[in-house]
């Protein structure tokens, strides 16, 4: 889906343009054009060389969803590879590439994937076009990468409360599927740690090399936009220790518990010795074997393995084994 937005000051605000008509917004330098590709088919994605004249690297890191953010400059615009988040119905973290060309008059956005971030850019553009299309395409992109690193927030509310969760079942009876649980939060928080480093570092290159796209007075405000970034790192590296740590008490737990299972079994092992030994000499077949001709014979069997086994019982708790 093709989403355009053509602005000119003091007009109203158009939508949905032709391609003609967009062509004739990109030689308007007064002028400012918001395109959005969100999903779209082969058509659609031609219009990126057709005619926005994008290089062809950057068009195919487009259509092929490069996995690391970047930012690079191709004298004419600068093109954006960012990562939004969500969570899948798994409960799985899911990221979503969102990549952004910014030009002197003009900003591209291209997605595979619906992104809150654009969605709530859009209806803020239609409902206050001069307060967020008026302030140029540097700020419109800020708008839409400050909307990104927003909704990063509430995705980290949900792991702290996962990370709850996991601390307080350790010692409640863990269920079956506790380690998977346990090793799936440890893959989305180090994927979310390799995204955000390198996306960080992206917001900074930004805020200390001077461009033709962005205004020196508005770097500041993508400054901001690293700040929230760099917070949320430290978040999830504090995330990642945490989870570390959930892993080591619940094998230490397990551990624990299992030597306990152990030791029941030993003593109960420990405790049938006489009657074993007993039972297994007197089931040998032997002839000449005294007291099986003796009435009282099985009696004292079975107070014999009662006794042995009644002071090893007292002995092993005098010894506080059990």
């Amino acid at each position: 889906m093709l989403t355009t937005f053509f602005y000119q000051r003091g007009k109203p605000l158009e939508t949905n343009l032709t391609r003609a008509q967009m062509l004739a917004a990109m030689n308007d330098k007064e002028a400012f054009l918001w395109a959005d590709f969100e999903d779209p088919n082969e058509f659609e994605s031609d219009a990126l060389v057709e005619i926005f004249n994008f290089h062809p690297l950057a068009v195919e890191d487009c259509i092929s969803d490069i996995s690391q953010p970047k930012v690079d400059d191709y004298e004419e615009y600068l093109f954006l590879v960012m990562h939004g988040v969500r969570m899948s119905p798994q409960g799985e973290l899911v990221t979503v590439e969102l990549d952004i060309f910014l030009g002197k008059n003009y900003v591209v956005t291209f997605h595979k994937e619906t992104l809150k971030s654009i969605e709530k850019t859009r209806d803020t553009v239609l409902r206050k076009t001069e307060g967020v299309m008026g302030r140029g395409p540097d700020m419109m992109v800020h708008t839409i990468l400050d909307q990104l690193v927003d909704y990063y927030l509430p995705m980290l509310d949900q792991y702290d409360d996962k990370m709850d969760g996991l601390e307080e079942a350790i010692f409640n009876n863990p269920p079956r599927d506790y380690l998977a649980t346990v090793l799936q939060v440890k893959r989305d928080v180090i994927h979310l740690r390799r995204i955000l480093s390198p996306q960080r570092e992206t917001i900074n290159f930004l805020t200390r090399n001077q461009t033709h796209f962005i205004r020196p007075k508005n770097l500041i405000y993508f400054r901001d936009i690293y700040d929230h970034l760099f917070r949320i790192y430290g978040i999830v590296e504090g995330y990642q220790e945490m989870i570390t740590g959930i892993l080591q008490a619940y094998f230490s737990y397990s551990s624990n518990r299992l030597n306990e299972v152990i030791k029941r079994l030993t003593v109960l092992a420990t405790l049938t010795m006489p009657a074993v030994t007993i039972a297994s000499i007197y089931g040998m077949n032997f002839k000449n074997m005294p007291e099986l001709e003796w009435m009282y014979g099985y009696y004292l069997s079975w107070g014999s393995i009662i006794f042995v086994t009644g002071v090893m019982l007292i002995w092993m708790k005098f010894k506080k084994w059990i």
